[in-house]
C-alpha cells in the first residue's frame, strides 16, 4: 500500500522576522508547492496560510509560525503533503511509486532487474535499471511501453544490443 504521504520539500531556511520558511521544493514546479493547503513537517501538520515563489524557492507562512523564533527549529525538516492534494493526470506517476518496480523487456517479458534511480533532466527523464546488469533508459513514448504500479513492473522497449 502507497504511503498517504509524499516528500514535496525541504525546509532550507527562515525569511525574514515574521515566521516565513524557505522551502526547497521537490514537486515538478514551484506552482505545485504553492498550491498546497496543508503539509507535515517533523509529524505535525500545518496550514498553509501562505505561499509564494521566492526565485527557485517557495515563502511559506505556516499556521501557528509567528516569529523567527518559531520558525527556527524546522530548519533542515522536510515537507510533506497528503497525495490527495495533487491532481496527476491520468497517465502521470509519482517518481517515488515507479522506484523499486521491476523493469522487463516488453518483447520477451525477461525481467532486466528494478528501477533504482529516475534521473531529471530538461530533455526527459533516464530510469536506472539494476539487475544482472545497468540500464539506462529515457523515459520517452518509443522505449516506455507499458507501466503498471497496481502488478509492480514497467515495460520497456529495448533496442538491440541494449
Amino acid at each position: 500500500m502507497k504511503d498517504g504521504y509524499l516528500e514535496v520539500g525541504k525546509i532550507v531556511n527562515t525569511h525574514g522576522i515574521r515566521g516565513e520558511v524557505k522551502v526547497q521544493s521537490w514537486c515538478d514546479s514551484l506552482e505545485d508547492l504553492c498550491d498546497l493547503e496543508q503539509v507535515v513537517v517533523s509529524g505535525k501538520e500545518y496550514d498553509v496560510i501562505h505561499a509564494r515563489i521566492h526565485g527557485q524557492f517557495v515563502l511559506m507562512t505556516l499556521s501557528g509560525i509567528g516569529s523567527i523564533d518559531d520558525a527556527l527549529p524546522l530548519k533542515s525538516k522536510v515537507m510533506l503533503a497528503s497525495r490527495d492534494q495533487f491532481d496527476l493526470d491520468e497517465d502521470a506517476h509519482f517518481v517515488v511509486d515507479l522506484i523499486g518496480l521491476e523493469a522487463r523487456d516488453a518483447a520477451t517479458g525477461a525481467v532486466l532487474g528494478k528501477v533504482v534511480e529516475i534521473m531529471e533532466y530538461p530533455a526527459q527523464d533516464i530510469y536506472v535499471i539494476r539487475g544482472e546488469r545497468e540500464y539506462m533508459i529515457p523515459d520517452v513514448d518509443e522505449f516506455v511501453a507499458e507501466i503498471n504500479e497496481e502488478e509492480g513492473f514497467i515495460a520497456f522497449n529495448l533496442l538491440e544490443g541494449m
